[in-house]
């Protein structure tokens, strides 16, 4: 159950805190605020979101022009998918950036934390016996498919020179 647990902190970390820098340093368990099932039905949630054909270039676009704008996110530990969606839609300066790329609050939280999971999953196979999301198979090939844009994107996520060689 540990490992399990630990396999999908690690996820939502993957996904999540790389854009989101301010979180970075608090979350690396499942949030002490949300319950296991409200864990784990956020886990499945994330990895069953389809992501669009275009999200790859289309994201990272939006995270360069989120740091570029200078806007931080919100301090957001212990809280459910539904809790970042909320805290990321009062972001001051925010909406308009992503509805200028296509993005509502959702669809930004949920894309990127399907990409993160996914990415996870894709470099980091769970060990065998250990229960983990599975991730959308379109994901999983979209990624695979356009692996250069799958690293800008995690670079981009990282912050201005991060991951770069």
């Amino acid at each position: 159950m540990k490992t399990r647990t630990s396999l999908m902190a690690m996820a939502l970390a993957a996904a999540v805190l790389p854009a989101m820098p301010a979180l970075a340093q608090q979350q690396a368990a499942p949030p002490a605020g949300v319950d296991q099932a409200t864990f784990q039905r956020d886990m499945q949630e994330a990895a069953r979101y389809p992501l669009p054909a275009d999200f790859l270039p289309r994201m990272t676009a939006t995270i360069q022009a989120i740091q570029a704008a200078g806007i931080a996110p919100p301090n957001t530990p212990n809280l459910s998918l539904a809790q970042t969606i909320d805290r990321t839609a009062s972001i001051p300066g925010l909406a308009p950036i992503l509805a200028a790329h296509g993005f509502t609050p959702r669809d930004f939280v949920m894309g990127i934390t399907a990409f993160g999971l996914t990415e996870a999953l894709i470099q980091q196979p769970p060990p065998p016996g250990v229960q983990a999301p599975q991730p959308n198979p379109a994901n999983v090939a979209l990624i695979r498919n356009y692996p250069q844009d799958a690293q800008t994107l995690a670079q981009a996520m990282a912050g201005p020179g991060g991951g770069q060689q």
